[in-house]
């Protein structure tokens, strides 16, 4: 049987292609059917298929496995929804999911495995409760890039995911024992501070291009391992540290509350500057209490409010309703503040699973008004009883950005009444986040911005294991711009890729990589950002990634076939994804390096094809030209041979005239990867040769186009 997708041939049974992991199915094709161009981005594939379908067979009448199988199924779909995936396919015994596919989060690969364990559990209460033998599931998951298209065929909408990513997760289905779930090391690596995982080792994947790294997931962390990548110290904060200390020793000598908003981009080390008190906090006589929203609970009511009870409830060794009990119904209170912090805290617990409450679901009020000031007026009363109680207090609330709705003003609360208590609050959020309460006298905000050149040197060295050559970490900080989880992620890759050689002690990049690949991580977390414009701005957004780092406006609007593209602009630069470089709002450049390489990969490659080649015939008219070796940078990325070739040529000749040796191979490299077998590239092998470079075979099909007046660099 042929994939419908691909046409690569398949066993009779396969479900999925082999090739490019399609579903494998008989599709009538209408002459009309049409296909709007996708995108190419990070998802998280989820396969888990019922071990006991067959057992329910032959035990039980067909119409009761129908029963039990759809009722599985629906516990199944049910999980994928609460974590934000989509249910792409129910075949036969089998759920595929996808999470990042429609809308991308930067914690797909978490949400993919927390489903997988919510699958298992339901499995397992909905035995319980009926005292049976729990259905098992095998689970397979994998993260990676694939292809996104949406077809309509005979009036029939459907996203279509393809890629070896999704071949990787049911290959991993298929290893593993029943009721386990395999994951692959990017899903792993992506989400190991929030899971318990151990190494099943190196598998041979059928269908995959190299062995996996699988590990089997056990369970998930019952706190959030701040900074656990492995990089033991705090680097380039030094004074923000300071200030946070000095705040610490002066609350705790006054008794009055300072609250901080620690605001940065994702990555910049804002949960990292917050943990790295924490030992030094107790120290001087606080308790600490760190305290995260999740991107998956935004639509959960009161989920900090539970979280923060649960957290202290966990240091002292109870549950949460009971320690409300105990800290909110002192002898002093009178039976009216009784009956309405009860009702309150009823409405929460009906609401917002707060154990030890449920029974109480008769008190709550029916005025949501009052529900909402009484459990302000409860968090009030609970933090001035747990100091009064356990003593000063550290609270860390992470990821402000993520708040749900029904827990802001309850957070208000605490934030103003911990200005007359030994309390210090520290607040992380995102820079789009800003609360109303930042204005108040007790509240400072600390804004982190990259680290400097020597700071990213030094967190570079700490990764790697080794200090890097001062031409890589140049090229790193202007990579990177200096955001601490960038660094990280990306000397990882450099390793793992074999770009980074050690040399006299040093690393350095290897002969003509100048920037590698974007890792899977960073992909899929400035892919949410990305995604989270509007699909306007998107296309505008892609378009002018082709264009290079700086574009102008008005190109973007001629390659668009548009007149103006001014409303997606403004809409980019307002979630600085791009930045002006003028005043005449003419000019632009993305506002992050990894932003323009994640916008140009997300691109179809079909589609980037066409836009360079439109790209070069546009500046071929322009005033003034381009420079040879831009214009071949473009012509070599739209697969045009012909035109690219004496381009690259004559862009060669040109550096090596000028003594830059790198920079004429790197012309020629990627001449020879457009000429592929043609009997030409050996004229071109022999001149790499006679030019020195130690590595002929190292070929590159694609130049990095530069903006106008840049340099192309070689890829």
């Amino acid at each position: 049987m042929r994939c419908p997708d691909c046409g690569a041939p398949n066993r009779r049974t396969a479900r999925f292609c082999d090739q490019c992991g399609g579903l494998i199915r008989i599709v009538a094709r209408s002459r009309s059917s049409a296909s709007r161009p996708g995108d190419r981005r990070i998802v998280s594939a989820l396969f888990a298929d019922i071990v006991d379908y067959s057992r329910l067979v032959s035990e039980l009448d067909a119409e009761e496995v129908v029963a039990r199988v759809d009722e599985a199924f629906g516990s199944m779909a049910a999980a994928v929804e609460r974590y934000g995936g989509a249910v792409e396919k129910f075949i036969g015994d089998a759920v595929f999911a996808v999470f990042g596919a429609n809308r991308a989060h930067d914690d797909d690969p978490l949400r993919a495995a927390l489903c997988a364990l919510a699958m298992v559990e339901s499995f397992a209460a909905t035995a319980r409760e009926r005292g049976e033998e729990p259905l098992r599931l095998r689970v397979g998951i994998a993260t990676g890039e694939v292809v996104t298209t949406r077809r309509s065929l005979a009036g029939v909408s459907d996203v279509s995911v393809t890629g070896e990513t999704v071949v990787t997760a049911i290959r991993l289905q298929e290893l593993a024992d029943p009721g386990e779930i395999l994951m692959d090391e990017a899903t792993e690596r992506a989400s190991r501070n929030r899971l318990e995982s151990t190494v099943v080792g190196e598998r041979p994947i059928r269908g995959s291009s190299a062995p996996v790294r699988v590990h089997r997931l056990r369970g998930e962390r019952l706190h959030r391992l701040v900074g656990s990548t492995g990089i033991g110290l705090l680097i380039g904060r030094t004074a923000d540290r300071a200030r946070l200390r000095e705040a610490l020793v002066e609350t705790r000598e006054t008794g009055r509350g300072r609250v901080f908003l620690v605001i940065g981009d994702a990555g910049i080390g804002k949960s990292r500057l917050c943990a790295d008190l924490e030992e030094e906090a107790r120290g001087i006589g606080y308790r600490w209490t760190w305290t995260e929203n999740l991107s998956y609970t935004m639509g959960e009511y009161y989920g900090f409010a539970r979280s923060f009870a649960q957290r202290i409830a966990d240091e002292e060794s109870t549950d949460s309703g009971s320690l409300a009990r105990r800290l909110l119904f002192s002898p002093d209170i009178d039976e009216a503040t009784i009956r309405r912090f009860g009702g309150a805290i009823a409405a929460l617990a009906r609401d917002a699973r707060f154990s030890g409450w449920e029974a109480e679901a008769a008190l709550v009020p029916t005025d949501p008004a009052q529900v909402r000031a009484d459990l302000a007026d409860v968090t009030e009363r609970y933090l001035r009883r747990l100091v009064e109680e356990f003593g000063p207090r550290v609270l860390v609330v992470d990821d402000l950005h993520w708040i749900d709705d029904s827990s802001v003003p309850l957070l208000e609360r605490l934030v103003r009444t911990v200005v007359d208590l030994p309390c210090v609050v520290l607040v992380t959020s995102r820079p789009e986040t800003r609360p109303a309460w930042v204005g108040l006298d007790h509240v400072a905000v600390i804004e982190l911005e990259g680290l400097d050149g020597p700071g990213t040197e030094r967190l570079a060295a700490t990764v790697a294991g080794a200090d890097l050559s001062d031409d890589a970490t140049a090229i790193l900080h202007e990579r990177t711009r200096g955001n601490p989880l960038f660094v990280g992620e990306t000397i990882r890759a450099l390793r793992e890729d074999g770009e980074l050689v050690l040399r006299g002690g040093r690393l350095h990049l290897r002969d003509g990589v100048r920037t590698g690949a974007v890792p899977v991580s960073l992909r899929a977390l400035l892919g949410a950002r990305i995604d989270g414009l509007p699909a306007d701005a998107r296309d505008t957004l892609q378009i002018a990634s082709v264009i290079g780092m700086t574009f102008d406006a008005g190109l973007v609007a001629r390659l668009a076939g548009r007149t103006d593209v001014s409303d997606d602009v403004g809409v980019l630069a307002a979630a600085a994804v791009i930045v002006p470089i003028d005043g005449s709002g003419g000019t632009w450049r993305f506002g992050h390096p990894l932003i323009h390489d994640v916008a140009y990969a997300g691109t179809l490659a079909a589609r980037r094809r066409t836009l360079h080649a439109r790209l070069a015939d546009e500046l071929e008219r322009s005033e003034p030209p381009p420079t040879t070796a831009v214009l071949a940078a473009h012509r070599a990325a739209a697969g045009d041979t012909e035109r690219a070739l004496p381009l690259l040529e004559a862009a060669a000749d040109r550096a090596m005239a000028s003594g830059a040796t790198a920079e004429a191979v790197g012309y020629w490299r990627t001449a020879l990867g457009l000429l592929g077998d043609d009997p030409r590239s050996e004229v071109i092998r022999a001149r790499i040769e006679s030019a020195g470079l130690l590595d002929p075979d190292r070929v590159s099909v694609e130049i990095a186009p530069a903006g106008p007046g840049e340099r192309a660099p070689v890829r």
